[in-house]
């Protein structure tokens, strides 16, 4: 992930840095030294555990399978 992309997370997920930065358990400061450098492997690993946490709640939860699938890609996804 880079910087832009972080970004474009932050953005996609309807969210100021100051919340990506609370939400990624980091100071606001070093959230936009990531934002302009690109983040570290953790960084970008807690990016896909806080998007699977927010799809997992707007999933209908009457299609397993369906959602399952989307996770699996999701996870594994480069």
């Amino acid at each position: 992930m880079t910087g832009y992309e972080l970004r474009l997370w932050r953005k996609g997920m309807a969210w100021e840095q100051e919340r990506a930065a609370e939400e990624l358990g980091i100071s606001r400061r070093m959230y936009q030294y990531y934002e302009k450098n690109g983040p570290t492997k953790t960084v970008t690993l807690a990016t896909r555990t806080l998007t699977l946490l927010q799809l997992w709640k707007e999933l209908p939860h009457d299609e397993p399978v369906k959602a399952l699938r989307g996770l699996s890609a999701l996870i594994y996804q480069e």
